[in-house]
């Protein structure tokens, strides 16, 4: 099914669909900026994050940027997905970083945190 939101009928429940698809995703990127916060400010390298969970969101953001891409040739979907999936990796990298997991210093209070 190739949804193309400049060839979407305004009037269909498919447009409707698409359009409240649209916003909602693409608002979405601004809900990862409180949570990039949070674990820059945290002083226990971000322990409450799951990076197993923030892992998992970025390969289905990658599969579905993928899928929009080379099956649906729809441009929108594969920016919204690419936009996630690079709010996902900034959560997942700025917390290994500071759990001191990507080689790049210590871990906060000079403690090695697991993942």
């Amino acid at each position: 099914m190739n949804i193309s939101f400049a060839a979407i009928d305004p009037t269909s429940m498919a447009s409707a669909i698409a359009w409240f698809y649209l916003v909602t995703y693409s608002t979405r990127m601004f809900s990862f900026l409180p949570q990039i916060i949070a674990v820059w400010r945290c002083r226990d390298g971000g322990r409450a994050i799951s990076l197993l969970t923030w892992c998992s969101w970025m390969i289905s953001h990658a599969a579905a940027a993928l899928y929009g891409a080379l099956v649906v040739h729809d441009p929108f979907f594969v920016l919204i997905s690419v936009v996630n999936l690079l709010g996902c990796a900034a959560v997942t990298l700025i917390t290994a970083h500071r759990r001191g997991l990507l080689g790049h210093g210590p871990a906060p209070a000079g403690r090695q945190l697991h993942a």
